[in-house]
């Protein structure tokens, strides 16, 4: 009974019975025999059973034994056909023992009736050998380098398990390739076992390049090319028939030796291909080496360690509230007292929404309050707080300046006494010193400098003087104006830089200093 046996390339092996005179093999559904491997085209090749046994036309009848009874044709697959290592071209005549390669397959045409003899151990080159025995001897081969580049391409070398292999073009060399590319000891191939084979590049000019990448030192597997110069080499595996495939580039192809002269430029490519990798080595070797940075661990929030001015800026927030209807002043007071005055969070929406918050409450709390002295002390401390924005120490500077005009007439006469209150913090005495610079009288008989007046022909002087909150505000919202629009004399800076300082606005000082160029 005829049969296929079919072998995939991990060794799994299918027998079909032939009871058809037609069989299809591909790839799609539908053919007799289906390959689903992607080297296998769909409608790949076709045995056809002949009639009676009768093979095609010959020469001369070949014997009874190798009489064909099946014949294999090519449907035009994209990577061919092959029987007993030799691509079919159109049809061939299959018989008995036949080995044909379809993509990754083996399959064995097989007569259960033929009984075969032994094939001899070292068959004669010249003696022909049967079909049958043919195929088995094609698959028992050993591990071996076929040239696919190089003087004599197609040529094979065994790998045997021997404990050392060499290869160059020295004439003693286990592998001996006369090409000029290849250094006298280029490398050498040891046998690891169990069909296991490791090279090893011993200095060569050109390098040991393996699938196009260099290697100094590796394993290398069946289906691995391997070039050493110009000359390439395919690893081909025991029992594995070499059938060039699409992909191989300069398959069996004949190559020249190189010219003298561009001998050392092309031996430059391999070099700094190895720097490049011995760059990236030492690269991957520092990152494994270096100490390891600590993991980053995301904490719950109440337990995360925060910057401590972000903590005050978060719980000032929690205590003004969205609408402000919580502690604005605790708020106010805890990030103007937490949150350094150089901090970015000050310029944070968060800080701006807190002050602004506040000095609604402020301003809210003004105009409802009947004591005239604390609606001023309100006004005041909104209208000289420079972390709330613009428009609102503007309205709180205007109200305190219609609280003024309103209130009684101030007197003409430098006080003995305190006039007001003090400010917490505030420096009467050094307020008082910058009023009465004024009035001091100077060495020489020049002529008395005319006294800033505020709105309404109010003396500066005389609010300074009066030394309340709402006074040195009103001096202030006067002073600023002139200073920083650069149309002050220098009295009225150093003022400025008093009330400032008395103010603990280190901003303001600062601007004043670089006004007197100090």
């Amino acid at each position: 009974m005829w049969k296929l046996v079919i072998e995939d390339d991990e060794g799994k092996r299918t027998v079909v019975p032939l009871t058809r005179d037609d069989y299809t093999i591909g790839r799609k559904e539908g053919n007799t025999i289906r390959l689903t491997e992607r080297n296998v085209s769909r409608a790949h090749a076709k045995i056809r059973k002949l009639a009676n046994g009768a093979a095609a036309p010959a020469p001369s009848p070949p014997p009874a034994s190798e009489r064909t009874h099946y014949l294999l044709e090519d449907q035009s697959s994209y990577n061919g056909v092959y029987v007993n290592g030799i691509r079919v071209a159109q049809t061939q005549e299959l018989g008995h023992g036949d080995l044909i390669q379809i993509g990754d397959y083996r399959i064995v045409l097989q007569d259960d009736s033929v009984v075969e003899a032994p094939p001899p151990s070292q068959p004669d080159p010249k003696t022909t050998i049967p079909s049958g025995q043919r195929a088995s001897l094609l698959m028992e081969r050993p591990n071996r380098l076929v040239m696919l580049a190089g003087p004599t391409p197609g040529a094979e070398y065994p790998l045997l398990d021997t404990e050392r292999i060499t290869v160059g073009r020295a004439e003693d060399a286990t592998v001996s390739i006369n090409h000029n590319s290849v250094s006298r000891l280029h490398c050498e191939i040891h046998a690891l076992g169990d069909g296991r084979f490791e090279i090893v590049d011993k200095g060569s000019s050109n390098g040991v390049r393996v699938n196009t990448a260099d290697l100094r030192r590796g394993i290398i597997e069946p289906g691995d090319v391997i070039e050493l110069g110009d000359v390439k080499f395919k690893f081909v595996g025991a029992g594995q028939i070499f059938l060039p495939g699409v992909n191989d580039s300069q398959q069996l192809s004949s190559i020249g030796e190189r010219a003298p002269h561009s001998r050392r430029g092309m031996g430059l490519l391999p070099y700094v291909i190895f720097g490049a990798v011995i760059a990236v080595i030492a690269v991957g070797a520092w990152a494994f080496t270096r100490p390891k940075p600590e993991p980053i661990v995301i904490l719950p929030p109440t337990a995360q360690s925060a910057d401590p001015a972000q903590q005050s800026l978060d719980e000032a927030k929690k205590l003004c509230g969205d609408t402000g209807v919580g502690d604005c002043d605790t708020a106010h007071a805890k990030i103007n007292d937490e949150i350094p005055p150089s901090s970015p969070l000050r310029d944070s929406a968060d800080f701006k929404s807190i002050e602004g918050r506040w000095a609604d409450v402020m301003l809210t709390r003004a105009d409802a309050e009947q004591d005239v002295t604390k609606r001023r002390a309100l006004l005041d401390e909104v209208a000289r707080a420079q972390t709330v924005d613009a428009g609102r120490r503007k309205r709180a500077a205007d109200k305190l300046q219609q609280l003024l005009e309103t209130s009684a007439t101030i007197p003409t006469q430098l006080p003995v006494a305190d006039a007001g209150p003090v400010h917490a913090g505030h420096d009467a005495g050094a307020v008082r010193r910058v009023a009465n610079a004024a009035y001091e009288p100077t060495s020489a008989p020049t002529p008395q400098p005319t006294t800033p007046k505020a709105s309404g022909g109010t003396d500066v002087h005389q609010l300074l003087l009066q030394d309340t909150p709402s006074s040195i505000a009103a001096a202030r919202s006067f002073l600023e104006p002139k200073v920083f629009g650069n149309r002050a004399t220098a009295e009225e800076i150093r003022m400025l830089k008093t009330i400032c300082k008395t103010q603990h606005d280190e901003i303001c000082v600062e601007k004043c200093k670089s006004l007197l160029g100090q």
